[in-house]
C-alpha cells in the first residue's frame, strides 16, 4: 500500500504552535523557538534537522548541562518522562 501523506521537502518549518498531521517531512530544518509545543500527528520525519532557538536553545543547553554534570537520569528518566529508555539489552 502506497502512503498517501503529503511529502514536505527541503522546507523550512515554525514549530511553535504549529500543528502537524499527516505529512512525511522530508530533508527539512524544523525550527522550535520556545513557544507552545507543536502538535504532531501521523508524521514522519525523513532527514530532518532539528533547530532550537531563543529560550527553546537556553533550555536544551540547561539540560545538556544538567546531563553532561551527571544528571542523565534525571534529564532522562524524570524530565523528558522516558523511564525505559536506553539500548534494548540493557534492562538494569
Amino acid at each position: 500500500m502506497d502512503d498517501t501523506r503529503p511529502i514536505v521537502e527541503g522546507e523550512i518549518i515554525k514549530l511553535d504552535y504549529a500543528t502537524l498531521q499527516d505529512t512525511i517531512f522530508r530533508n527539512c530544518k524544523m525550527i522550535y523557538g520556545g513557544g507552545r509545543p507543536p502538535t504532531m500527528i501521523n508524521c514522519v520525519f525523513d532527514a530532518c534537522e532539528f533547530i532550537f532557538e531563543g529560550p527553546a536553545l537556553n533550555t536544551q543547553m540547561f539540560m545538556a548541562s544538567l546531563a553532561n554534570g551527571g544528571a542523565e537520569d534525571l534529564i532522562i528518566g524524570t524530565m523528558l518522562g522516558l523511564p525505559n529508555w536506553g539500548p534494548k539489552g540493557d534492562q538494569s
